[in-house]
């Protein structure tokens, strides 16, 4: 699914769950997390960005998070 056909407060209800869960009221949750996770992957850090890709994908396996 593309991220930027989705307009509106809400996701549509066939969305993967974090995108729904991102697009509900993303004033409150949705823009200052996905603002965290930027800066996780994407600051300044000895890691480069592909290798903090890896890490998360990895830790999303172990927790058996479909991603």
């Amino acid at each position: 699914m593309r991220l930027d056909v989705l307009t509106g407060e809400h996701a549509p209800p066939d969305a993967p769950g974090v995108i729904r869960t991102l697009m509900y009221r993303p004033e409150l949750f949705g823009r200052p997390f996905s603002d965290a996770v930027d800066r996780a992957l994407r600051g300044p850090s000895e890691w480069s960005a592909g290798e903090r890709e890896l890490f998360a994908a990895f830790t999303s396996l172990l927790n058996q998070c479909p991603f």
